[in-house]
């Protein structure tokens, strides 16, 4: 299920039933390519994923598709890796320059038009002779999935990645207020009969919601003896 994250209703959009077999990634790939193709009454800006989607593949793709990815890091290793950088700096597998002495690089601004971050090292380090330390620059470029375009450590990723719980409520309304799973049927075109018809109720609950002060003001007016 594809939802809007920043719709305080919890909407849902776009459903695609998948094999269960399935990876979450490769039923991405379907759903936004299906969804993008689809929805064309507005834009999406950012898509919001867990873990399980954390690939440079799903990166590009959504990059491409015109999304920036807000996607769980997924730590595969413990070990630091120079395979992205042309020098004896490493990578840390969050993301993080390691020094030729084994130190974590700080972070030290970041350039938002060219999508690049300044790291440094502390002057103390003796990696460099420079007066403030060493600096080293990421790219999003580089590696997209490692160097995202908004930083892992930021307030601001925090704050956007803590809207992921929207689909979990979204689902919740699906599967436990209106039993979604409760139909007994065989027929994947029932199923979708189902889950569209049960979406068309959550949009129509959001409706209501957001003018139940002018229905309220409407049926005062009209009735007032059924108020």
């Amino acid at each position: 299920m594809i939802s809007a994250a920043d719709s305080k209703y919890d909407l849902p959009l776009y459903p695609r039933l998948q094999p269960a077999s399935r990876h979450d990634a490769v039923s991405l790939v379907m759903s936004t390519i299906e969804f993008k193709q689809r929805f064309t009454l507005g834009t999406v800006d950012k898509m919001l994923l867990d873990a399980a989607h954390d690939a440079e593949s799903i990166y590009l793709l959504l990059e491409h598709q015109g999304m920036e990815p807000f996607i769980d890091l997924n730590i595969r290793s413990k070990k630091n890796s120079a395979s992205k950088t042309a020098s004896d700096i490493q990578i840390s597998p969050k993301g993080i320059p390691i020094c030729p002495k084994g130190k974590e690089m700080k972070p030290n601004g970041t350039d938002r038009k060219l999508h690049r971050r300044k790291w440094r090292c502390s002057p103390d380090c003796s990696c460099s002779t420079a007066k403030f330390g060493r600096t080293y620059y990421t790219k999003t470029s580089d590696d997209p999935r490692l160097f995202p375009k908004t930083p892992r450590d930021s307030e601001k990723l925090k704050l956007i990645y803590k809207r992921r719980t929207s689909i979990e409520r979204s689902n919740k309304r699906e599967k436990v207020d209106y039993k979604l799973e409760s139909g007994r049927h065989r027929s994947t075109l029932v199923w979708y009969m189902r889950i569209y018809g049960i979406m068309i109720c959550q949009h129509v609950d959001a409706w209501y919601v957001s003018q139940k002060d002018e229905w309220d003001k409407l049926k005062s007016t009209v009735c007032p003896s059924a108020v």
